[in-house]
């Protein structure tokens, strides 16, 4: 008796289960039903801009402390590409392109920081001429980008 206990159980725990699983698989191959998993590249994407922004930090520490070389910008170069290549396949641009609009309200805030660090307190006491000219420099470039992306705008 206890041999055929023995045999039941090894045939039964064993072979069975490796049987029906054959049998499955035949029955799924006739289906013809194909599943297409769709991955969610968001994470994906997330990990390549983070990687970009570590090697630029990287690079502008390295420079600050001038142990950056040739050979590492090289490196650095031929990274950033394949990185940015990656991202251009997931269907992500590495750039953000900004329209006339976007790029006139960036300008606008910086003229007004500008008059802003002018108008300061602190900032008018200190204030000399050459402060002043060089404020009207970068006031006079920053209102005539303004007025060219408005007239190319409208």
């Amino acid at each position: 008796m206890n041999k055929k206990y023995f045999y039941l159980f090894f045939f039964g725990f064993f072979f069975l289960p490796s049987i029906k699983a054959l049998n499955i698989e035949v029955k799924s191959k006739h289906l013809h039903l194909i599943e297409v998993n769709k991955q969610d590249n968001t994470i994906l994407i997330k990990k390549i801009k983070a990687k970009i922004k570590a090697l630029e930090k990287k690079r502008a520490r390295l420079k600050t402390l001038k142990k950056w070389s040739e050979l590492k910008e090289k490196n650095y170069v031929f990274e950033v590409n394949k990185l940015r290549s990656n991202l251009e396949k997931l269907g992500e641009s590495s750039i953000k392109k900004l329209d006339a609009g976007e790029i006139i309200r960036k300008l606008q805030k910086q003229l007004k920081f500008l008059n802003n660090a002018r108008v300061n307190k602190n900032a008018k006491e200190i204030w000399t001429k050459k402060d002043d000219a060089i404020y009207e420099k970068k006031a006079g470039k920053l209102i005539d980008s303004i007025i060219k992306l408005r007239i190319k705008k409208d």
